[in-house]
């Protein structure tokens, strides 16, 4: 406060460039303090806009996304890595992989989804994100912060490749509320995996919206639960809360799988059946 009445005093009798060399003096204060505060036993507090969060040493935030809830005000979501390991595509602007399409120049390492509450700057709950088929003791995943537009996430703006909004907030369990995100993983050009992230109201908590799918093939009957599900949320439901759709892997020597799902709102999980056939 002395700083800024101080700069004002000055900006009025004119000395305008002692007053920027006390704001230059004031900026390095405030660094000076944010260097000295943020590493306390093996952790980073981090400020963003003045909000104050305390993540593990190593971590980096990759974005943030207010959300909206009546219910819970002061809640945002946090996508967070641990050392991320940073793997720019070099073939990319020649021509993308199918794999690239979920990737392009990307982060890889551990990966979190934090809810947090904006008013104390405290961390409500984290989720754990790994590929789909994990190892049990795996702990990474793959991030783009470059890639092209009109393959997997959302990029705004007219250039070809750009940043991604990777936590893009729509209602896509048809609920009625716009606090879900997509994260694409394509292993290779038969599968588009995609899982559900968001915010649920009533828990109040970030989660994941597992999949369960009762497949049957070939006489066979198999339930199946995962965070992941191929091109599902993708897809429009053909009415609210159902998705329909299939998958033709004939080409590869593979079935065609005919999906059908319902959201079930009460376990705030999808449930549906898949009949594959050669």
């Amino acid at each position: 406060m002395v700083f800024i009445i101080a700069t004002l005093l000055m900006v009025l009798f004119g000395d305008v460039r002692q007053a920027a060399r006390l704001s230059d003096v004031r900026q390095s204060a405030c660094l000076s303090t944010f260097t000295h505060d943020t590493r306390q036993a093996g952790r980073l507090s981090y400020f963003f806009g003045g909000e104050k969060y305390d993540l593990p040493a190593g971590a980096r935030i990759i974005e943030t996304q207010a959300i909206t809830s009546p219910a819970h005000p002061n809640r945002a979501l946090i996508l967070w890595m641990l050392s991320p390991k940073d793997n720019p595509c070099e073939h990319c602007p020649e021509g993308y992989t199918c794999p690239d399409y979920t990737r392009g120049h990307y982060f890889s390492g551990p990966t979190r989804v934090s809810l947090v509450d904006t008013k104390t700057n405290k961390i409500i709950n984290t989720i754990k994100v790994n590929a789909d088929q994990a190892e049990p003791n795996e702990d990474s995943f793959d991030v783009p912060y470059k890639i092209q537009r009109g393959l997997s996430y959302f990029v705004a703006g007219s250039r070809k490749e750009s940043k991604p909004v990777i936590m893009r907030l729509r209602d896509l369990n048809d609920d009625g509320k716009s606090l879900e995100f997509v994260l694409y993983d394509a292993q290779t050009c038969a599968l588009m995996n995609t899982a559900l992230i968001g915010y649920s109201e009533s828990k109040d908590k970030v989660i994941h919206y597992p999949v369960v799918l009762n497949w049957q093939s070939e006489g066979k009957r198999e339930t199946i639960t995962s965070d992941w599900a191929d091109r599902l949320f993708q897809q429009k439901s053909i009415k609210s809360g159902v998705w329909k759709y299939q998958v033709d892997y004939r080409g590869r020597g593979g079935t065609l799988d005919k999906y059908e799902v319902r959201y079930n709102a009460k376990s705030e999980r999808f449930e549906g059946n898949v009949i594959s056939k050669p």
